[in-house]
């Protein structure tokens, strides 16, 4: 475990010692900005959450509102945006604030409140207030919250165009692709909705549905109207439908038209064709464009990353191990670290491979729970499950209770064989969020694979389903919860449109072991066939492979 302390990036650093706001920093400084200057995280919501309590001056809690919710602290936040409603519940800034903090900690009945009463003040333009609220919350941890929270809010009869294409695409982000439909078709009848965005918003939300003529009337609308920046909506579309043949022919097609001053999309192109070409298994192929990339450009990563990965996959980990350190080195982000560091973990080289780690931890960015998170599954997939778990407690005590390092601990817990240890954790959590689809399908699941009480396991994931009726994880959790309970021919459907959602390794795993379990194991092959060329290294897929097909081999079954 990494023993420097959480840093806050620069960037959010500055930004909170901004000059706008003078009023905050007395010439004798805090602890809290002593704190803050030090780049203490802990110490500086600490002091101001204690100063804005004491105080009654709005800004004093405001500010710590701020630092707790740029710090990631969101018990501290949740505390500071109840003081601040308390004195300063007027406020239609105050409002706002206070109100995003409400949908981050999931106190749905607050943020419903809290929107009502600020959309409803004499003084505010309903719409005008609308179109500044909605952006901020179209994607992120917050969006499954807030679409919950909007989507009965808001007047669709008086809502402008603008306003119901923005919470479109709130819905599409939190999964629920029909409200997202009607939600644009409603924003077309007021004459808008055929903003760019939009139509590749109803483009991506029929596909996912399996519409095909839809998905691909409004790629081509967009492809047509705005060539310059939308010239493979198309093409993405064919590969969100799946039709993975017709999508390489057409990128065949554009590629070999090189034409005057179509370099760019030709390149573009040949890109696409070379990720194509990995996503459907055909390796050499996705190595002799990438490599020809790199020679093209040296200092494409991309390119470097992929080649890496198809070496890894060969078996030739000491060349895939040179180009990850190659790009750690020229500042890459979190995957090739990762790659790295399993790499190394498979060696015993503990050290070097948690050194990946650390160093982008010491570069100041502002995703350290994710880095520390990426660290734990690293550890737990090598088997040591404890130094996991102490890589989440250490980063539990930087950032209070937060709801992804208890997800990963339950995870983590569950993998290591302490199962009801595991569900333990999502019962704490799920009491701290109640009703947040997330935890109530995470702890469904562990309880449906580990067939522990499964009508209540059923329950909880019905109840995140209802949320989010499209999330592919979700659907993949009913299917599953329903093959544990003993009906095999409900669950199949679930699961093949789960994994026609996400094309997700374990959702294939998953599929194919309904099928091998109702007697059809060419079908259940051919499943994990195809997502073994879309992730062979993958860890549960292959175990479920090697866990019945092995068993048909042993038995004399083929």
């Amino acid at each position: 475990m990494s023993s420097h302390a959480f840093r806050c990036p620069w960037a959010l650093f500055l930004l909170l010692l901004s000059p706008a706001l003078p009023a905050l920093q007395p010439p004798d400084r805090s602890e809290a900005e002593r704190a803050l200057l030090a780049g203490d995280c802990k110490g500086a919501v600490d002091g101001y959450l204690a100063s804005g309590l004491a105080d009654r001056d709005p800004r004093t809690i405001e500010r710590a509102l701020e630092v707790a919710r740029a710090c990631r602290n969101l018990p501290a936040a949740a505390q500071a945006a109840d003081r601040l409603f308390e004195l300063d519940g007027e406020n239609v800034e105050a409002l706002r604030l206070i109100g995003l903090v409400a949908l981050e900690t999931w106190r749905l009945d607050v943020a419903r409140k809290v929107y009502r009463d600020l959309l409803v003040k004499p003084d505010v333009e309903v719409d005008r207030a609308l179109a500044d609220l909605l952006p901020e919350i179209t994607e992120g941890d917050a969006t499954p919250a807030a679409w919950l929270v909007f989507r009965d809010l808001v007047d669709r009869e008086k809502a402008s165009a603008g306003t119901l294409s923005t919470l479109a695409r709130i819905a599409c982000n939190a999964d629920d692709l029909s409200a997202c439909r009607d939600l644009i078709a409603a924003a077309r009848a007021k004459g808008g909705g055929n903003e760019a965005h939009t139509i590749r918003l109803l483009a991506a939300a029929a596909a996912a549905q399996g519409d095909d003529r839809v998905a691909l009337a409004e790629a081509d609308l967009v492809a047509k109207g705005d060539p310059e920046n939308h010239r493979f909506a198309r093409i993405e579309t064919l590969i969100a439908l799946d039709r993975l043949d017709q999508a390489r022919e057409e990128l065949l097609a554009i590629e070999s038209n090189r034409e005057a001053g179509n370099e760019r999309t030709v390149a573009d192109a040949g890109r696409r064709l070379a990720l194509l070409a990995l996503s459907m298994g055909d390796e050499a192929e996705a190595e002799r464009r990438f490599g020809a990339r790199l020679s093209r450009d040296r200092s494409s990563a991309e390119a470097l990353f992929y080649l890496a990965v198809i070496a890894e996959r060969r078996g030739r980990k000491d060349v895939a191990l040179q180009s990850y350190r190659q790009l750690a080195a020229a500042g890459a982000g979190l995957p090739p670290r990762i790659r790295a560091a399993r790499l190394l973990l498979e060696r015993n080289d503990r050290s070097e491979a948690l050194k990946f780690f650390d160093e982008i931890l010491r570069s100041g960015r502002s995703d350290a729970i994710e880095i520390e998170i990426a660290r734990s599954r690293a550890l737990q997939d090598a088997g040591l499950t404890d130094e996991a778990l102490a890589t989440l407690d250490a980063a539990l005590a930087r950032f209070p209770s937060h709801p992804e390092l208890l997800y990963q601990r339950a995870v983590v817990l569950d993998a290591g064989g302490r199962t009801s240890e595991g569900v333990k954790v999502f019962e704490d959590l799920l009491a701290l969020r109640p009703g947040d689809g997330n935890i109530q399908n995470a702890l469904g699941y562990t309880l449906a694979d580990r067939k522990r009480q499964l009508p209540r396991a059923e329950r909880l994931i019905r109840e995140a389903v209802a949320q989010r009726p499209d999330s592919a994880a979700f659907i993949d959790s009913m299917g599953w919860v329903l093959y544990r309970r003993g009906d095999k021919q409900a669950a199949l459907p679930l699961l093949e449109r789960a994994w026609r959602l996400s094309r997700e390794a374990e959702i294939g795993a998953h599929w194919g072991e309904v099928f091998w379990a109702t007697g059809d194991k060419a079908a259940a092959r051919a499943i994990w066939a195809r997502a073994l060329l879309i992730a062979p290294e993958s860890k549960p897929l292959r175990g479920t492979v090697e866990r019945l097909a092995g068993e048909g081999r042993k038995g004399g079954k083929r």
